[in-house]
């Protein structure tokens, strides 16, 4: 006799087919996941930092040294995001350099370099502490192929016990880049921190010490 041959029911082969259908829609989606879980590697950053200069020795009668310095920013300033503006094109928004960075936070670079420019980092010679707020640190671009950058903060000098603000002064440090880029910006933000130090310093030395004129800081602010 001829073998027997014995033919599944249609329904058996209709629920074949559809277990094959599904088993490679499954393995289809798995791959894609795969794929979409695959990140990838970020491009390389270069990194930038505002120059730590050699620690200063500030003497004489007119030296005034703040006990500390804080340096303040708002959320925006917040990160190590290089920012700038482009004002030729669309002066009210805030870009960031995408493969440029900076060190740190830039009131963090800004505070350690301004300690060692100052003296501060020796513990000073006076009670009263330093505060700068930092409003702006960008560079800003005035059109393709030139751009300056711009730091603007306001300094505050405190009393040696409680948060009485007794002398206030804004500067506003514009200085010219050599390069419409990340580069040539970095050497003028470096530039304009040097150039903040110098009136601080000299607007720290120059501070009301006459009791006449009401503020009497140098004596307030005596050890």
């Amino acid at each position: 006799f001829p073998p027997l041959t014995i033919q599944p029911p249609d329904f058996i082969m209709i629920l074949s087919n559809r277990m094959i259908r599904h088993l490679l829609a499954s393995a289809t989606i798995v791959l894609l996941s795969g794929c979409a879980g695959i990140v990838t590697p970020p491009a390389s950053f270069t990194i930038y930092d505002l120059e730590l200069p050699a620690a200063a020795e500030r003497t004489g009668n007119n030296a005034f040294v703040p006990a500390a310095i804080e340096v303040r920013a708002p959320s925006w300033l917040s990160s190590s995001a290089m920012q700038y503006r482009l004002d030729y094109r669309q002066p009210t928004s805030r870009e960031v350099f995408a493969e440029s960075r900076w060190a740190g936070h830039p009131s963090e670079m800004l505070q350690r370099q301004l300690a060692a420019s100052l003296g501060t980092s020796g513990g000073g010679n006076g009670q009263c502490r330093l505060r700068l707020d930092l409003d702006e640190f960008i560079q800003r671009f005035e059109s393709v192929e030139a751009s300056t950058s711009e730091l603007v903060v306001r300094a505050s000098i405190l009393a040696p016990r409680d948060e009485s603000v007794l002398a206030r002064e804004r500067f506003v440090i514009v200085t010219p880049a050599m390069s419409a880029d990340a580069a040539g910006g970095v050497l003028a933000h470096r530039q304009g921190a040097r150039r903040l130090t110098d009136s601080l310093r000299n607007w720290l030395d120059t501070l009301d010490g006459d009791t006449a004129e009401g503020l009497n800081v140098r004596e307030r602010c005596r050890p």
